[in-house]
């Protein structure tokens, strides 16, 4: 289930609102607090082949996995980063999405909903 970080750090590009959960975490983004919507990061699978889709509103999509940084005998674990992934199965994430989000405010819940089952490829 999703429940809110509060007294997230800002930084000077906007508010973030943070969310996290067993199976998905998600990050809000807005120009200001009570500022327009930016966009979101909703990232999913997380204890097992963890992706994340990302959706701007200037910008659109991009749905990538996550490389974590671990993995690499000998190497201090490296800074995760995003890589181009295949498919994004849509209602599957959107449905366990409407499951994990119950918990949090019902406008985002809501808007994230809607545009996972908006995505096309």
């Amino acid at each position: 289930m999703l429940h809110e970080v509060k007294n997230v750090i800002q930084e000077d590009v906007g508010f973030r609102r943070t969310f996290i959960g067993d199976y998905f975490d998600l990050f809000i983004w807005y120009e200001s607090q009570g500022g327009k919507l930016k966009g979101f990061e909703l990232c999913y699978d997380k204890t097992a082949y963890e992706r994340s889709i990302i959706w701007r509103v200037n910008q659109g999509y991009l749905h990538s996995k996550v490389d974590s940084g671990e993995g690499m005998p000998g190497r201090a674990k490296q800074t995760p980063v995003l890589l181009a992934d295949g498919v994004f199965e849509n209602e599957s994430i959107a449905g366990k999405f409407k499951l994990n989000s119950t918990e949090i405010d019902s406008k985002i819940a809501e808007m994230v909903y809607g545009k996972l089952i908006e995505y096309t490829i």
